[in-house]
């Protein structure tokens, strides 16, 4: 067995391992064509090039909890450096009325909340 470098190719090559001793009894047992043998993945099928084209790491996709818009009782629960980021990024991308809407609260009760958050 070739050395593994990463935990995707460990699971894969464990996962084709199991799933061929599951299929391991079908050895004794003829299919609908006949023919005697053990069972073939569909890796097997593959050519070298593809099993290393399936094998090789994707692009990295970062993805961000908190580009869209949380409820307020979300927003409330966050310590006090994540509103200090946060709230300037949604007021540009928002705007001051769409997020006093969505969050239910009157334009002097944002503006405490701002008053609050800036030094």
């Amino acid at each position: 067995m070739p050395s593994v470098d990463t935990d995707i190719e460990r699971l894969f090559l464990t996962d084709v391992k199991q799933k061929k001793t599951t299929a391991s009894s079908i050895r004794g047992r003829a299919s609908r064509l006949g023919r005697v043998g053990s069972m073939v993945m569909p890796s097997d099928r593959m050519s070298g090039k593809a099993k290393r084209d399936y094998r090789r790491l994707g692009p990295l996709i970062a993805y961000s909890l908190f580009e869209d818009l949380v409820a307020f009782d979300v927003f409330d629960r966050m310590k006090y450096e994540q509103h200090v980021q946060l709230l300037p990024k949604w007021r540009k991308k928002y705007g001051f009325d769409y997020i006093c809407r969505e969050w239910g609260l009157t334009r002097y009760g944002f503006e405490v909340i701002l008053g609050a958050l800036s030094p």
